[in-house]
């Protein structure tokens, strides 16, 4: 977020609400849109840019956000905004909580310096009609540790098509009554565009896998392999990340 950029970037420094109930699962009825950072750390570095961001929080920052990790140190931070101008009133209240805090910012800035290769600030916004939800879904709140996520880049003039297989996905796992859901969004700014993720997971990485394999047999193996080919004659590029979500770098509303 150029938003958190004012705090972990005034050096040269946010992936999800629902409200907070996490990236995967179709949780939302509506479009929303986020304000989102990714910040590509230095492996020796995580530790303290981790503290940096717990001591961020620590400070007070203003606004609610949700923090995830990748395998190879990429940060996702992410903030529901209610439109583009939520942008222009972010800046200002994060302005004036670093005015407030003053020195403390400066430390905080100084502490951050070294740690991070580059960042990037975009808008992504939440597309529930090509996303879906279990009936059941086979995790209780907290149970989710595992994420994977798979990013699309679309070729251009090919976005209906890309849409249209994407509902096809959503129609067969309703039919077959599926248990793992997924949330799909496009990237509206700050990425090679056009450029859709999705993201799902499980209570671990064994779990999340054996879990898909008994996805792929309910749906149908041919079935499957038959949406994904034609799912990917419409990417120029794909590209799968790992991780999970990270509530102890998270600033999260209290309950």
């Amino acid at each position: 977020m150029k938003n958190k950029t004012a705090v972990f970037l005034a050096v040269c420094l946010c992936a999800v609400l629902f409200v907070f109930s996490g990236l995967t699962g179709a949780q939302e009825q509506k479009s929303q849109l986020y304000s989102i950072t990714e910040v590509v750390v230095k492996p020796a570095m995580a530790a303290r840019f981790e503290a940096a961001q717990k001591k961020e929080i620590e400070l007070g920052y203003p606004f609610p956000f949700e923090a995830y990790s990748t395998d190879d140190f990429h940060y996702y931070f992410l903030v529901p905004i209610e439109n583009y101008a939520g942008i222009d009133a972010m800046n200002k209240s994060e302005g004036e909580w670093a005015a407030k805090i003053g020195q403390e910012y400066q430390a905080l800035m100084k502490s951050v310096e070294g740690t991070f290769d580059y960042y990037r600030w975009g808008i992504v916004r939440s597309l529930p009609e090509l996303s879906y939800s279990p009936k059941k879904p086979r995790l209780k709140p907290g149970e989710q540790n595992f994420l994977t996520w798979g990013f699309a880049y679309v070729e251009f003039g090919k976005e209906k098509e890309f849409a249209d297989i994407s509902k096809q996905f959503v129609e067969v796992s309703k039919s077959k009554d599926t248990s793992i859901g997924w949330n799909m969004f496009v990237v509206e700014s700050g990425a090679e565009l056009p450029f859709y993720f999705w993201a799902e997971g499980g209570k671990s990485a064994a779990e999340y896998y054996a879990e898909n394999d008994k996805v792929i047999r309910k749906f149908g193996e041919d079935k499957f392999t038959e949406l994904w080919s034609k799912f990917l004659t419409t990417l120029r590029k794909y590209e799968t990340k790992s991780g999970r979500p990270r509530p102890d770098l998270s600033n999260m509303p209290k309950k």
